[in-house]
């Protein structure tokens, strides 16, 4: 028998009813280009049937970027010299909102979030040329602490087959029953795709997903495959839905 376990997520109060950036279960923020895809038939299977695949896109909760954030990536710097291109990003903010209200509720202010490349190692580094060399880190502030049981920690990625492939975040996974402060995000640009552009992404739009988990201690263990046929016989004997109905153990996330 499994028991739920909650995981919290606070936000400072003058926020709180900010609805659109709430933290989301995955399931309802499955990707538009899966939820467009037929039903897995007989007579038209296809990536519906895979109940792993599901699993993957479902899992755990995902966090709504709390700001309008525009980015120039690789954009001419007017302000400096017409010839440099560099990454920037703005915000959108309510008249009024200090530097030193942002840093209480852990939002992106008046000035830039960045990490300079040679903090993950250097413009040769793998993710600082996946990001475009030269170009420093943006960093997005999350103003939502999130705390699970003890003993449980959480793993963030960008969210899986997400149909924004602009940025991903650094990956990362923190144990969130003992950390007390905010979690932020740096994320890095695909540079391959996208060598230069301006964009605006939408507050609420999902950017992270978070799947909470146990931890365990693991010991690797080699041996010879043994295949049962009996096993064999029951699984590949049905038609349809195999996996779903034979092996698949329900995971829910409120």
């Amino acid at each position: 028998m499994f028991f739920e376990k909650d995981i919290e997520f606070s936000i400072h109060s003058d926020l709180i009813n900010l609805k659109n950036i709430h933290p989301e279960e995955a399931k309802k923020n499955l990707p538009n280009w899966y939820k467009k895809i037929d039903k897995h038939t007989l007579y038209q299977k296809n990536i519906k049937g895979c109940i792993p695949f599901l699993d993957c896109i479902s899992a755990g909760y995902v966090l709504p970027l709390p700001q309008d954030l525009f980015i120039g990536h690789n954009v001419v710097d007017k302000s400096l010299n017409p010839e440099e291109r560099k990454s920037f990003l703005k915000y959108s903010l309510p008249e009024g909102v200090s530097e030193e209200l942002c840093t209480v509720y852990n939002l992106n202010g008046a000035s830039d979030q960045l990490h300079t490349v040679y903090q993950i190692g250097g413009p040769d580094n793998f993710m600082a040329k996946k990001n475009g060399s030269n170009n420093q880190i943006i960093k997005i502030l999350n103003p939502w602490k999130i705390k699970t049981p003890p003993g449980y920690s959480s793993l963030f990625v960008s969210p899986f087959y997400n149909e924004n492939d602009y940025f991903s975040i650094i990956s990362a996974i923190v144990d969130t029953d003992v950390f007390d402060d905010h979690i932020n995000f740096p994320i890095i640009i695909n540079n391959d795709k996208y060598p230069s552009f301006e964009k605006i992404f939408k507050q609420g739009i999902p950017y992270v997903q978070i799947i909470p988990f146990k931890r365990d201690s693991w010991k690797k263990k080699i041996s010879k495959k043994i295949i049962s046929q009996t096993y064999r016989l029951k699984y590949f004997t049905q038609i349809l839905n195999r996996y779903r109905d034979l092996i698949w153990q329900k995971k829910t996330w409120k």
